[in-house]
């Protein structure tokens, strides 16, 4: 397909004819109907024949584009326009824009409208909108829409391509609100939000738990299990009487301390000393039960270490709930502001 000759002067109109070299706003050396390249270079003049040979040509490479990157069947007027859209912006930018995508799934009125997006330019460095590019645009979304044939008028299975029909205004809305990314985002963060408080909440419950066991007496205790000789800690009183010889239970304990003096200050026993002697040996023998019991008193008290750290997790657990209620709130924020922009939705 070839560009009419309404497109082509839809092109010179926008473009306009320069027969001498400039720079246009973008900073890129220009010529003719806007033809710009290598060969294009400061001083160069040219005569408005060879101004058009060069649009010839230009329009060449531009149709080829389009006819290439454009799937949907086109009529004469969207071919014109498509021409004019890519002349100004490049058969690349064409390729991945949304005009294409439409275009291509079958949407041509989303086409014409995305056509109008690319109304913007760097100028020194600041992307702002070039009136223009504005008009331009708008004068290609009107012909890409203009039809080629007569409108029918009278034929209802036609709706689509009547003009005549009454219009009602209805601001095109989004189809669900589920599909607005911000909408997602405010779950997701809803639901951290959330899982953080109640991470929160079972922190402290466990530390809580946790303290009042040790309170309570639940933590752990070591127990010394009663010896075979009787009550634990106290000697048997059988040794005062065999060290008595038969005697009394009292003096057997005197005769044993006694005995235990002397053997410390001599190895030489007989009589009454190597009884008391003996008597030593059987009292040293036996195991100093008093201490081991001190020994299970201290372990009991320190079996289960108090938290030091309680207060700290408590402060933290109320942070977390102070975080959780702003993420809610954030929330609640996020969510009416979206369903707002939805009822108002303009674009």
């Amino acid at each position: 397909m070839k560009t009419s000759s309404n497109g082509i002067e839809l092109i010179k109109r926008f473009e306009g004819l320069e027969l001498e070299a400039y720079q246009d706003i973008a900073g890129i050396w220009t010529i003719g109907y806007g033809h710009t390249g290598a060969d294009v270079k400061e001083g160069m003049k040219i005569s408005q024949r060879e101004a058009e040979e060069l649009l010839k040509q230009d329009l060449k490479s531009r149709e080829d584009a389009v006819s290439r990157l454009a799937s949907a069947s086109l009529n004469q007027n969207e071919f014109d326009a498509l021409v004019s859209f890519v002349y100004n912006v490049g058969a690349e930018a064409f390729k991945n824009s949304t005009a294409r995508r439409r275009l291509n799934s079958g949407d041509r009125v989303g086409a014409a409208e995305a056509l109008t997006w690319w109304n913007k330019a760097t100028v020194n460095g600041v992307l702002r909108e070039v009136t223009g590019l504005t008009r331009r645009r708008a004068a290609e979304r009107a012909l890409f829409l203009e039809p080629v044939n007569p409108p029918i008028v009278n034929n209802n299975d036609k709706v689509a391509e009547n003009s005549r029909i009454t219009p009602v205004e209805d601001a095109p809305r989004r189809p669900n609100l589920a599909e607005s990314r911000s909408i997602q985002g405010a779950v997701l963060t809803g639901g951290a939000g959330v899982a953080a408080s109640s991470i929160g909440k079972d922190s402290a419950e466990e530390l809580s738990s946790l303290e009042t066991d040790i309170a309570e007496g639940g933590g752990t205790t070591v127990e010394e299990a009663p010896s075979d000789g009787g009550d634990t800690g106290a000697p048997p009183t059988t040794g005062g009487e065999e060290l008595a010889g038969g005697g009394e239970t009292g003096e057997a304990g005197t005769a044993g301390d006694a005995g235990a003096s002397e053997a410390a200050g001599s190895t030489t026993g007989g009589g009454a000393t190597g009884e008391d002697a003996e008597g030593v040996t059987i009292f040293d023998s036996i195991p100093d039960h008093s201490a081991e019991a001190d020994d299970t008193t201290e372990t009991t008290a320190t079996g289960a270490p108090r938290p030091s750290a309680h207060e700290t997790h408590a402060v933290d657990a109320q942070v977390q709930l102070a975080l959780m209620i702003l993420i809610i709130v954030g929330v609640l924020y996020i969510v009416f502001a979206r369903i707002d922009d939805w009822w108002r939705y303009r674009r």
